[in-house]
């Protein structure tokens, strides 16, 4: 006895607390991550899954002690470190084919895994004397991945029933990827196809039209994946959906199979159920928005097309399509009553369809619906000017660059349509011998790049600016100026080293720079009767495209010349610009 007491005395030394436990199990569960990130179907062995078991059982057996004598915040944490570890050994089992097992591990632990909910978060723990949190966001990804993957090992064990409940449950998981929902979905076609008691008719087309959705959202690279293991793309979904349709023609079957054939058209357009199935939704008389009659329209002169290219004609493609456009014509022109260009569309369509009569009745009627929106818009027009008498035509030139002293001046000009409280101004300067703004080669700290180093250019700038009056009365405003150049300089003829062998050749160069520019401008418009002055001043930025005039690669040789050597092809530069306009004003001024 004294032994046994003894004994127990020692144990009780070294027993670890829940933290520790904790702490190991967590360890382990960590190495068996990782540890299984190495495998794939082909090289997992037995002995592989059986070393995971055995880390399983280690790590478990550490984790229900936790759970037994840890606080409120540790069990919580086991529990989801048990959960997950349970999991872990069941995606290796289900990996390896052993279907059952992996059933009896993911049945086990179901209800635990989904009962986890974002309240029961975040869960925090010590590990090696750092403090760890999980966030509902870190988990809430493995809790969909789980409800997919148990699905699959349902149906794969024919349990037909349990793969419908959980499948549903991934579908509708908040987390679920695109790629998971398509395949869940997808699933659940499968299910049906083996036991059609698992789903209810309605329940089998919605799923076959979410499927063509859940397709129709994968990204390319998912598409390509689907297409390299010959995965469902909209075919057997199409089916599933016209067969309901035909079987039912009713309004839900229609809108289904409505929706439906777009998707087929886009991605299988040589299927032949979509033309049945426009012919379907027209004879029931489907009514679609404009877009999905044009659709129906194109692909009925698509596949017409087509049926007169076959050899022999095919006429039973050639009488369907024909009966599709004119259907989808038809419905359009119901439609078209208020909309010039509709009516106009809908005339080309008749012509397509060798419809003469209705052709020109179309043409007329548009005809008639412009001359009906000229006069309307003649009329607003008129109105807008009787309640916006204030209108001003300024005709101004640019007074700075007259007062320049280089012989070869520029010369602009602006006209500005004047309302009451805005203004619209479109200029236009032509520019001569004008020195290069550097700000993008100074700042750049390119060598010798000043204005003497810089030959000069020649060029024009167009811009356009809303302008906007602070008051009614007032002649202060803001606008933004959107402008574009272009310059063109000199023929050059430089020196260019070849930065591979050191050779120096002679090279000639015709440089030239397109601008876009954008600024906040202000400043004061003053409008009399017959004269007007507007000064300005606007601040922002240039984006410019940069052509060296010279086939030569300059990333592979030093050109001397700064501006040929140290600007790029594309750059950023700030713009600094006052100026003054006076010309003459029509209208009766602002005061």
């Amino acid at each position: 006895m004294v032994g046994t007491v003894l004994l127990l005395s020692h144990r009780g030394l070294f027993a670890q607390t829940p933290v520790e436990d904790l702490q190991k199990a967590v360890e382990i569960y960590n190495a068996m991550r990782e540890y299984q990130d190495g495998f794939t179907a082909k090289t997992l062995t037995q002995a592989n899954i059986d070393d995971v078991k055995t880390r399983l059982d280690k790590c478990v057996g550490l984790l229900d002690k936790v759970i037994r004598e840890g606080n409120a915040d540790q069990i919580k944490t086991a529990r989801y470190f048990r959960n997950n570890a349970k999991y872990e050994y069941g995606f290796t089992l289900g990996m390896k084919g052993q279907n059952a097992l992996a059933f009896e591990v993911m049945k086990e632990i179901e209800r635990d895994i989904t009962s986890f909910t974002a309240s029961d978060f975040p869960l925090r723990y010590e590990f090696f004397g750092k403090n760890f949190v999980i966030n509902w966001d870190n988990f809430a990804p493995t809790q969909a991945e789980f409800l997919t993957g148990f699905a699959e090992i349902c149906y794969n064990l024919s349990k037909y029933d349990d793969a419908v409940r959980v499948n549903k449950k991934a579908i509708t998981h908040p987390n679920t990827t695109g790629w998971l929902r398509y395949v869940a979905v997808n699933k659940m076609l499968d299910i049906y196809a083996k036991n059609s008691s698992a789903l209810t008719a309605e329940e089998h087309s919605n799923f076959a039209l979410q499927a063509m959705n859940e397709y129709d959202k994968l990204s390319e690279t998912e598409k390509e994946t689907v297409k390299e293991y010959d995965y469902p793309t909209v075919k057997r979904s199409m089916e599933i959906v016209l067969k309901a349709a035909q079987a039912n023609p009713a309004q839900p079957a229609l809108d289904r199979l409505a929706e439906a054939i777009p998707l087929v058209i886009k991605y299988d357009q040589d299927n032949p159920n979509s033309l049945t199935a426009l012919e379907l939704c027209y004879k029931n008389n489907y009514h679609g928005q404009a877009a999905w009659d044009r659709v129906a329209n194109d692909y009925a002169k698509v596949m017409h097309t087509k049926s007169q290219m076959a050899q022999p004609q095919n006429f039973v493609l050639a009488t369907k399509s024909r009966y599709v456009g004119l259907a989808a014509t038809d419905r359009m022109a119901a439609a078209a009553s208020y909309d010039c260009q509709t009516m106009r569309d809908v005339a080309a369509m008749y012509a397509y369809w060798k419809q003469t009569d209705k052709e020109t009745e179309y043409l007329k009627k548009a005809k008639t619906c412009d001359e009906d929106k000229a006069k309307a818009a003649a009329k607003a027009a008129k109105a807008a000017r009787r309640s916006n008498g204030n209108f001003n035509l300024y005709i101004g030139a640019d007074i700075l660059p007259l007062l320049n002293t280089n012989p070869k001046r520029d010369y602009g000009a602006v006209v500005d349509f004047v309302f009451r409280k805005s203004a619209i101004e479109f200029g236009y300067k032509k520019i001569r011998q004008n020195k290069e703004n550097i700000f993008d080669l100074w700042i750049n700290e390119v060598d010798e790049a000043d204005q003497d180093n810089i030959s000069r250019w020649d060029g024009f700038k167009l811009h356009f600016q809303p302008k906007f009056f602070t008051k009614n009365s007032d002649n202060g405003y803001f606008g933004i100026y959107l402008g574009y150049n272009e310059k063109d300089f000199a023929l050059m003829t430089v020196n260019v080293i070849n930065d591979a062998d050191g050779a120096i050749s002679s090279q000639i160069f015709d440089p030239s720079v397109k601008q876009y520019v954008g600024m906040f401008n202000f400043g004061g418009m003053i409008l009399g009767k017959g004269f007007g002055v507007d000064m300005h001043f606007g601040i922002g930025a240039n984006y410019s495209t940069f052509d060296a005039g010279n086939p030569l690669d300059r990333s592979q040789y030093t050109i001397e010349n700064p501006l040929l050597e140290g600007r790029k092809d594309n750059y950023w530069g700030l713009v600094l610009h006052t100026g003054i306009t006076m010309g003459l004003n029509f209208g009766p001024g602002r005061s």
